[in-house]
């Protein structure tokens, strides 16, 4: 019985760190419907640190061997938070005027639309199709706003792109790993696509002498 009541309680918090998750995704969407509206930034950023505030509550309910991942995820969540809503805040003052020019439920039931896009389009342009003549005006904007937005870098995806293979083999990157490999990638060369024959120095402008890795550390690029 004890160890089922265990069982019991540690798929309680599993399943309350499963839902916290999903929650947060689903507010870093592109558009956030919640109760015939749609939030605004402010309060993404209100209902998110609400539920930061849940997600710390589950730690001291968490095994020890899952505490610190917890708190990991809420700290990384909490410094990401700002940057993470940038695209929303771009956002605001075309949903508000849709919001003016029509009502809000009328916008909200364009984004619900919107993120279904794929079974009711399979296109905006299909979707806009559907909509009723008189928001159509409207809608075009609103749909090409949300088609558009961006959500990430992709200088930083293309640098995570770049990261994962060595976290892969190494588990972990200390601050001297993680430097080499950015002065070995600010100094590689691209064999193919539009940088072809570039560093990423060189696109820079960079006036570095230096065009080896390895040289730029002092070292002959013959030790490679």
């Amino acid at each position: 019985m004890e160890q089922e009541a265990k069982l019991a309680h540690l798929s309680y918090v599993a399943d309350a760190a499963r839902y916290l998750c999903q929650e947060l995704q689903s507010l870093l969407e592109v558009v956030v419907v919640r109760s015939d509206r749609l939030l605004t930034t402010q309060q993404r950023q209100e209902e998110i640190e609400a539920l930061l505030e849940l997600l710390d509550e589950l730690v001291p309910l968490a095994s020890s061997q899952t505490q610190g991942q917890i708190q990991k995820l809420a700290k990384h969540i909490r410094l990401a938070l700002p940057q993470a809503l940038l695209f929303a805040r771009l956002l605001d003052r075309r949903q508000e005027q849709a919001s003016s020019a029509l009502d809000p439920p009328a916008v909200a039931l364009l984004g619900w639309a919107w993120l279904r896009r794929a079974m009711l389009g399979p296109t905006s342009l299909h979707l806009l199709q559907s909509v009723d003549p008189a928001w159509r005006a409207v809608a075009a904007d609103l749909l090409v706003a949300w088609d558009h937005a961006v959500r990430a870098s992709s200088a930083v995806e293309n640098w995570h792109s770049i990261l994962r293979p060595h976290l892969a083999v190494h588990r972990k990157l200390s601050a001297g790993m993680l430097a080499l490999l950015a002065v070995w990638h600010n100094h590689r060369i691209a064999p193919r696509g539009l940088h072809e024959g570039l560093s990423p120095l060189q696109r820079t402008g960079s006036s570095s002498s230096d065009h080896h890795w390895l040289a730029a550390l002092g070292y002959s690029p013959l030790a490679a």
